[in-house]
C-alpha cells in the first residue's frame, strides 16, 4: 500500500484504488479512483455460468476515472428532488431509511442526478473493472461471494435483509467499493451489445440501442446474476424496486464549475441531456411491504397520506368480477374483493398430509387483482421481447394459447414485475382457488371429473394428454380458470411443513426463508388427490418443469 497525498492507495494488478471525496462536487459521497491503466471485462476464466453475450472475456484499457464507493441513497436523491423541483421516485412495496439505495429510479433520472452532482454514469467497462479490482474475479473482489459478503436472494449470515439493506452495510472490496454485487443493480451508460464492451481502448458500448445495460444484481437476485460479467437490461424507462445506481466522473480530482445558491453546479441549470421527468405510477412490484422485524433497522421514509375519497374516485372502485386489461401485459385480470376463508384440510379429507393441517381461518385484509388464466406463452413471449429476457425451451405441443412452462420462481417474478403486479402468497393462492366455497376438498365438492378440470389421463372435455389451451374448462367462483390441473402454479412463499401452526390470521407472508418455494394446483401429470385445494408441494426456486406455470395478482 502507498500514501499518496493523504488518500490511502491500493496498488492491485497495475491500478491504484484511492478513497477519496468527490472535490468540486455537491455529493458527500467517497469515490474510489483507479488509475489508467489495464483491466478484465467479460466472462472470467473457468467460469461455466457465463452467457453468449458475456464473451470473450478480454483486456481493455481505460483511462483515470473515479467511482462513488456506495450506491446513491434514498436521502442523497431527495436532496437532490427537492433542490431541483424534480419528483422523486414511487417508493417501492417494502419500508425503505434515508440510507437505503434509492430505487425505482428510471435511467434518465440516475443521469440527471449524475450530472447534476458534476458527475456520470460509470460505462460498463468501468464498472467491470473497478468491481474485479484489477483482477479477473467472478464476483466483486472475489471468486467466492455468500450472504455475509452481500445481499442477494434469501437470508443468513449477515444478510439479514429481505429488500434493500443500508448502503454500505457488507464488507468493501480490495479498493473500497461497497454493494457491488447484489442490494440493487445498477443503472451503467451503455447500451447493450452482443458482447462485453468493446473497442479494447475506452470501450463505449453501441451508439444506440433498446436497452441499457444494469450490473451486479439486486436484493431479489440468485447469485449467479451478482457476478461481474453478467449483464442485465432494461428499457431506460423501466422504474424497478431492485435497480438504483452509483455515478463516476473522469479523470482524477478534475473540478467541476462553481455551485449555485442552491448548491447545484453548472450554474444551477440541470444538463440538456436531463430535463424533469414527471412522477410515474409505482412501477412492478415485489413482495408485499413488511416493516424490518430488526429493531436495529433504518427508520421508514414517511410516505405522503393518500388523498381522501371522493365521490368520482368511490364510483371508479373495481367491483367483484370485474374485468380489466392493464398494460404492459395486456393479460386479463378480474377483481376479488378481500375475505375470510378455512384454509387447510378439511373435514372428513382422509388424504390430507401433517403439513395440510391444523385447519385455521384466515383472512385477506385487501381486495386484489387476479389473472383470469394462467400466463400463456404468447404473454410470455411479449414480455421477452419487451425485456430481452430468453424464452424457456419449450415442447413443440405447447402452443401460443397454451400456459408458458419450464419457467423458473425467478423467471415468474420477473414476468409479473415487469405486468405491474407479483405472484400470490400460497393463502392468496387458495383463496381464489376456492372460488367463495367452503369445507370441501374441491370447488364443486368432494370429488373432480374431467369435465372440470385437465388431469392424468383423457376423457369427457379433457381431451388434452398434456396441457390444455388456458380458459378451456368451467371458470370457479370468482371467474377464474385452471386454478386445478393444467399446470402447477408458483407462488411467492417459502415452504415450510409446520407453517400452518404458526401462520398469522390475517395476510399470511408465509415463512421468512427457506430451499424450496410453494407450487399449488396440481397439473396434467397429476391424479385428483394433488388436485385437493389443500395439497401443498414445492420446488426448488431454481427448476423448471413441463407442467409448472404461474400466474400473476396485482395490488390495487
Amino acid at each position: 500500500m502507498v500514501r499518496v497525498g493523504g488518500w490511502l492507495g491500493i496498488a492491485v494488478g497495475g491500478l491504484v484504488g484511492a478513497v477519496v471525496c468527490a472535490a468540486g462536487t455537491t455529493d458527500p459521497v467517497p469515490m474510489v479512483e483507479v488509475a489508467a491503466g489495464q483491466g478484465y471485462v467479460g466472462c472470467a476464466p473457468g467460469d461455466g455460468l457465463c452467457f453468449a453475450d458475456e464473451k470473450p472475456g478480454r483486456a481493455v484499457s481505460l483511462q483515470p476515472f473515479a467511482i462513488d464507493a456506495t450506491e446513491v441513497t434514498v436521502g442523497r436523491f431527495a436532496a437532490f428532488a427537492a433542490a431541483t423541483g424534480l419528483a422523486t421516485p414511487p417508493p417501492p412495496p417494502f419500508r425503505q431509511g434515508a440510507d437505503d439505495p434509492v430505487v425505482n429510479v428510471t435511467w434518465s433520472e440516475a443521469d440527471a442526478y449524475c450530472r447534476w452532482v458534476g458527475k456520470r454514469l460509470p460505462t460498463e467497462a468501468e464498472w467491470e473493472v473497478a468491481a474485479r479490482d484489477g483482477k479477473q474475479w467472478r464476483f466483486p473482489g472475489s471468486d467466492l461471494l455468500t450472504h455475509d459478503g452481500a445481499n442477494y436472494e434469501g437470508t443468513g449470515g449477515a444478510d439479514r435483509f429481505p429488500q434493500t439493506a443500508p448502503a454500505g452495510s457488507f464488507p468493501a472490496t480490495g479498493n473500497g467499493l461497497f454493494d457491488m454485487a447484489g442490494n440493487v443493480w445498477e443503472w451503467v451508460a451503455d447500451w447493450l451489445g452482443p458482447a462485453p464492451p468493446g473497442p479494447e481502448a475506452d470501450p463505449r458500448g453501441p451508439a444506440s440501442g433498446k436497452f441499457k445495460v444494469v450490473k451486479g444484481g439486486g436484493w431479489d437476485s440468485g447469485l449467479a446474476s451478482l457476478r461481474v460479467s453478467n449483464r442485465g437490461r432494461f428499457p431506460p424507462e423501466t422504474r424497478h424496486p431492485a435497480v438504483g445506481f452509483r455515478c463516476a466522473r473522469s479523470g482524477v480530482e478534475h473540478p467541476a464549475t462553481a455551485p449555485d445558491s442552491a448548491g447545484r453546479p453548472n450554474g444551477g441549470a440541470l444538463p440538456e441531456a436531463a430535463p424533469p421527468v414527471p412522477a410515474a405510477p409505482v412501477g412492478a412490484g415485489g413482495e408485499a411491504a413488511v416493516a424490518p422485524a430488526d429493531s436495529t433497522a433504518p427508520p421508514a421514509v414517511p410516505a405522503a397520506p393518500p388523498p381522501a375519497a371522493t365521490p368520482a374516485a368511490e364510483a371508479n372502485a373495481p367491483q367483484p368480477g370485474e374485468r380489466r386489461v392493464f398494460p404492459p401485459a395486456a393479460d386479463e385480470m378480474v377483481w376479488v374483493p378481500a375475505g375470510e376463508f378455512e384454509m387447510g384440510c378439511v373435514v372428513g379429507d382422509g388424504q390430507c398430509s401433517a403439513d395440510e393441517q391444523p385447519r385455521h381461518r384466515v383472512r385477506l385484509g385487501h381486495g386484489l387483482w387476479a389473472g383470469v388464466r394462467e400466463v400463456t406463452l404468447a404473454a410470455y413471449r411479449r414480455f421477452a421481447e419487451a425485456t430481452g429476457a430468453q424464452l424457456p425451451r419449450l415442447p413443440a405441443w405447447v402452443g401460443e394459447d397454451h400456459p408458458v412452462v419450464e419457467v423458473t420462481w425467478h423467471d415468474a417474478v420477473a414476468y409479473c414485475r415487469w405486468a405491474g403486479g407479483r405472484l400470490p402468497t400460497e393463502a392468496e393462492w387458495e383463496y381464489l382457488a376456492r372460488g367463495g366455497t367452503s369445507g370441501t376438498r374441491y370447488p364443486g365438492g368432494a370429488s373432480i371429473s374431467r369435465e372440470e378440470a385437465n388431469f392424468d389421463g383423457i376423457g369427457g372435455r379433457d381431451v388434452w394428454a398434456k396441457s390444455a389451451p388456458a380458459g378451456s374448462f368451467p371458470a370457479n367462483g370468482f371467474g377464474l380458470y385452471d386454478l386445478l390441473g393444467n399446470v402447477w402454479e408458483w407462488c411467492a412463499d417459502w415452504y415450510e411443513e409446520g407453517y400452518y401452526a404458526v401462520s398469522p390470521d390475517q395476510d399470511p407472508p408465509g415463512p421468512p426463508a427457506g430451499s424450496t418455494r410453494v407450487v399449488r394446483g396440481g397439473s396434467w401429470t397429476s391424479d385428483p388427490g394433488r388436485l385437493r385445494l389443500s395439497y401443498r408441494y414445492s420446488q426448488n426456486p431454481a427448476t423448471s418443469m413441463v407442467s409448472l406455470g404461474f400466474r400473476c395478482v396485482r395490488d390495487p
